[in-house]
Parts: C-alpha cells; sequence; structure tokens
C-alpha cells in the first residue's frame, strides 16, 4: 500500500513511546534513544511503501542502527607507528607509553616470518587497505586479514611478555589497545 502523511503520523502516535522504550533498555541513554527513534521514523517517511508489519520493522530497523552505532564507537584502529611519536599527548604519562609501545613494536616485527611482516609493515606504517595488501603481495585479501589479526594476536602476547617490561594497561583480553578515530 502506498504511504501518506497521515498513516505515517499515525503510526508515529501508536508506536513512539514503544519504541522509545526500547531503544532507552538498548542505548540506556535518553537522548541516544529518541535520536534512533527518530531516524527510524525518518527512515520510514523515506520508504515509498509502509511495511506490512509496521511495528516489527521499526523495531529491527532500531535495533540494526543501534548495532551500527555501537559498532562504529568500539572501533579500534591500527594507528601508524611513526604517528604514535609525533600526536600530541594528553599526559606525559601517555607520551611515554606511546614511546615505549613503539619501541617495543620496532623491535618486534623482525620476529615475523615475511609475509606476516610485510602486511604488518603495509598495514601499520602505510596504512595500506586489506585490498591493497593483497594486490601488493599478490595473496588473498582473506589471507591478509588472517595474518592481520594473527598478527595482532601475536604480537599481544609478545607484549604482554614481563620479560619485555611493556607495561599491562596497552594489552587488554589478548588484542592491543590502540585507539584511532575513522574508518577502516
Amino acid at each position: 500500500m502506498k504511504r501518506t502523511t497521515a498513516e505515517v503520523g499515525e503510526l508515529y502516535a501508536a508506536y513512539r513511546s514503544d519504541l522509545n522504550r526500547y531503544m532507552l533498555y538498548l542505548t540506556r541513554n535518553r537522548e541516544e534513544a529518541a535520536d534512533l527513534v527518530q531516524e527510524v521514523f525518518l527512515r520510514l517517511c523515506q520508504q515509498e511503501r509502509l511495511p506490512e508489519r509496521a511495528k516489527e520493522w521499526m523495531a529491527s530497523t532500531g535495533y540494526r542502527l543501534f548495532v551500527d552505532r555501537w559498532r562504529r564507537s568500539r572501533r579500534i584502529r591500527w594507528q601508524p607507528l611513526d604517528r604514535l611519536e609525533l600526536r600530541s599527548p594528553h599526559s606525559p604519562e601517555q607520551a611515554y607509553l606511546d614511546q615505549e609501545l613503539a619501541e617495543a613494536m620496532r623491535l618486534l616485527l623482525p620476529r615475523f616470518q615475511s609475509r606476516r611482516r610485510s602486511v604488518l609493515t603495509l598495514r601499520l606504517y602505510k596504512q595500506y587497505s586489506c585490498r591493497e595488501i593483497a594486490r601488493v603481495l599478490g595473496c588473498s585479501e582473506n589471507t591478509v586479514k588472517s595474518d592481520i589479526r594473527r598478527g595482532k594476536r601475536q604480537l599481544s602476547q609478545w607484549l604482554s611478555d614481563p620479560a619485555l617490561s611493556i607495561p599491562g594497561d596497552l594489552v587488554h583480553n589478548g588484542e592491543i589497545k590502540i585507539r584511532k578515530k575513522g574508518r577502516d
């Protein structure tokens, strides 16, 4: 059925409070919940036709929007090692930790086999995408992704080694903690 403004208004009046409660349950934040409800109804207005099961459509759309926001907020990326020293630190302690991490990673990269070392170097220093690395090295993109994941895991294990005297707050749950804003 073709949508009309009155029908969207009726849906808004009927389901706004339920959807807001659901989004509040997911986000635990009133403002974020209100933003998500607004985004759901905006997307509903952009539909050429109203969905047959409007309440289910709005709930699933709201959930997908919530997951997208959550993933964007949790994104952890590799930061090029040469930028670790150049960025302005928040504190002297952070600058020291960044410098220590950069030095440790420079010492650890030669320990890898040649392909994984090349993959990590292109990813860390040159910030190549997985597709670009695969093209340069002549292997599949999935191989590159596996090498990056395995390399990060191995680096985390090596950084957790007490013999290297790397602070424990640089490694969390087997992953190196280097946060950078932006997309992969």
